[in-house]
């Protein structure tokens, strides 16, 4: 084969200010890892590509209608468009081996996750994000950042 393993990134994880309240939270020892292996990075952020940033976070809430990602105020529903970015992000990107999420991240988190119920409550913190659960529905690896 010879071809490079293509890794799916977060991009907050190679420095881009993305998250939700605009501050940086790379981690360059993963880029510095996959590179090093000789992998080709292809970077990734459905919240920024969909809301912009900075923008309102959001949580894990499961609901009568399944796992929403719901805004921490607001209450917004913002799980379609999530879902669409991701869907079209691995149409696009059929190749992908190995996609590394930012841990914690409602979108991103892969076992990490925390869930909330409708009033707040802490379900459980090991929990897949919304594009992440795309990936693991395609039968892409995943792991977070952490874990790398």
């Amino acid at each position: 084969m010879g071809s490079k393993k293509r890794v799916a990134v977060s991009a907050c994880l190679a420095g881009h200010n993305c998250r939700y309240n605009a501050e940086p939270k790379g981690n360059p020892e993963v880029i510095k890892k996959l590179e090093k292996e000789g992998c080709e990075i292809v970077l990734f952020c459905p919240e920024d590509a969909c809301f912009g940033t900075p923008r309102e976070a959001m949580d894990l809430t499961a609901t009568s209608e399944g796992v929403k990602a719901l805004t921490k105020f607001s209450r917004e529903d913002r799980t379609g468009p999530i879902v669409d970015y991701a869907e079209k992000f691995f149409d696009d990107n059929p190749e992908i081996d190995l996609f590394v999420g930012k841990a914690r991240s409602p979108s991103c988190g892969v076992c990490t996750g925390r869930l909330y119920d409708e009033e707040g409550n802490l379900l459980s913190e090991k929990e897949a994000g919304i594009m992440t659960a795309e990936a693991k529905a395609r039968g892409i690896k995943t792991v977070d950042d952490e874990s790398l």
